[in-house]
């Protein structure tokens, strides 16, 4: 039996009674609000890219890969700071010199040839203090990102910004292309381990699309460890029973709001097996064609974004609609390395209210005359995805469940003229006497929801909830003291 306490965000079906639902459950696009960070100095680069970031007190840091193509310096680590996770500065550190000169914000080097570098802070509180912050970085046994074999290279620091290589994640000969990404790495509080999920790939299943170059899929795994040395069998990540198209990085992280749910924003690797006219009238065609001199694949394969989410960190509900898209053709979009999404949600100010809102930066502008741009998305608290009603009254009935707490809130919203209704129902599907709301309306992250008895009443029994809904839109609910 499912038991609810606190946040509970409808981002799958898994609590969906479908037998008496036909809102529709569909992900959200966030809103693009605009460019907040350019790889302009000469040591980053029109390839930089697997960015992270990770709050401070009062501050944000940003770690990410400075690099061009077709590689004319190598791969440089470097690093950038906010205080409110939109303007964002690139200290000069004195750390590393680049053509004789030591003033900028690498913080390693070309010469440890690390193609990518996602950056944790170890919130284990057994964690030794020079080891607090952990950066795992890709070390190619080729001199160039493009090599199909690397190993994971992992470098400690105290204050996040000095590192030193510490060891390194032996690649395993059964996995191809192992850990050939952003692999990112979390301790769980919950359950006292270290998480790691990576990028490999795997054997395709017979029956593919002719369309796409589908002969091996690049594919996300996880492995565990008590002790971030020592790390079981990578397993493959479970999609229950979704398509097994492929995903590139990860993104993958604990809710801030919540660490008891995961969410992903995997990018999506779409590659077509020939040029077609759409081709030729899609944006920056000659950057693709100069590509192609290379490998074919660099010019015929694009990139997008979906959205997944997990309970139990191994079985994910993954939309197969995209998430985020390369947006308008503008001439250096729609390229293979669009919708790279930095790792990290960044809570910033409410363009229009006073709540807050989630901030995703996600990269364009790959593989051109351009320097990488990093691009703001915007969404509401909860609203990865949420239940849908049209106009004409539509429902959602959960599976039974028991709540703690006294007082539910709703993340919704409507039309002036829509509603969402809370109806409470017993096991076998009986409304309870005194437990249906008035009909809601507005746009807010925190409605009480108000009952003619006390909810507290119910505690700990067994119910459904209806949700009759007109117009409107719900992201979450949330049951607290």
């Amino acid at each position: 039996m499912n038991v609810i306490k606190g946040l509970y965000p409808f981002w799958d079906d898994l609590m969906t009674d479908t037998r008496f639902t036909d809102a529709a459950l569909s992900v959200n696009r966030p809103t693009r609000v605009g460019n907040v960070f350019r790889t302009d100095a000469p040591w980053e680069g029109n390839n930089s890219d697997f960015f992270t970031v990770i709050r401070e007190n009062g501050f944000w840091r940003m770690y990410y890969l400075g690099w061009d193509y077709p590689g004319t310096h190598g791969f440089h680590i470097c690093y950038a700071e906010s205080k409110d996770g939109i303007d964002w500065v690139k200290p000069s550190l004195g750390i590393v010199e680049f053509r004789g000169n030591s003033e900028n914000n690498i913080i390693i080097g070309a010469d440890a040839n690390i193609a990518g570098g996602y950056v944790m802070k170890d919130t284990n509180p057994d964690c030794p203090p020079d080891e607090r912050y952990k950066l795992f970085g890709p070390r190619h046994e080729q001199t160039t990102a493009l090599a199909t074999h690397c190993n994971l290279v992992v470098f400690t620091s105290a204050d996040g910004i000095h590192f030193s290589e510490h060891y390194i994640f032996e690649a395993e000969e059964r996995y191809t292309n192992m850990y050939d990404s952003l692999n990112t790495v979390w301790w769980d509080a919950h359950d006292k381990k270290y998480y790691c999920y990576f990028r490999c790939t795997h054997p395709k299943p017979t029956a593919t699309d002719p369309r796409y170059d589908e002969s091996f899929a690049r594919a996300i795994r996880v492995m565990t460890s008590e002790d971030c040395i020592h790390w079981t069998e990578g397993t493959p990540l479970d999609y229950l029973g979704g398509m097994d198209y492929q995903t590139y990085t990860n993104c993958i992280s604990p809710y801030p709001y919540d660490d008891r749910y995961y969410i992903g924003f995997p990018t999506r690797y779409v590659e077509r097996v020939e040029w077609n006219a759409s081709f030729e009238r899609l944006t920056s065609k000659e950057w693709r064609k100069k590509r192609m001199q290379d490998s074919p694949r660099y010019g015929l394969t694009v990139t997008d974004c979906v959205f997944m989410s997990s309970r139990d960190k191994y079985h994910w509900f993954r939309f197969d609609e995209a998430c985020l898209t390369p947006g308008p053709e503008d001439g250096y979009n729609w390229e293979y390395g669009d919708c790279y999404p930095a790792v990290g949600l960044i809570e910033t100010p409410g363009r229009f209210s006073d709540e807050p809102e989630l901030s995703l930066l996600c990269e364009s502008h790959h593989w051109s005359d351009q320097p990488v741009e990093l691009i703001r998305y915007v969404f509401r608290r909860d609203g990865f995805a949420s239940y849908k009603a049209t106009f004409k009254p539509q429902t959602l009935r959960t599976k039974p469940f028991i709540f703690e707490g006294s007082i539910l809130k709703i993340n919704f919203r409507t039309s002036a003229r829509g509603f969402i209704q809370i109806r409470i129902l017993d096991e076998y599907n009986n409304p309870l006497e005194g437990y249906v709301s008035c009909e809601q309306f507005g746009d807010t992250t925190a409605r009480i929801v108000d009952f003619d008895r006390p909810l507290s009443d119910l505690q700990g029994r067994q119910i459904k909830l209806d949700f009759i809904m007109s117009d409107a839109e719900l992201f979450s609910m949330t049951f607290t003291d």
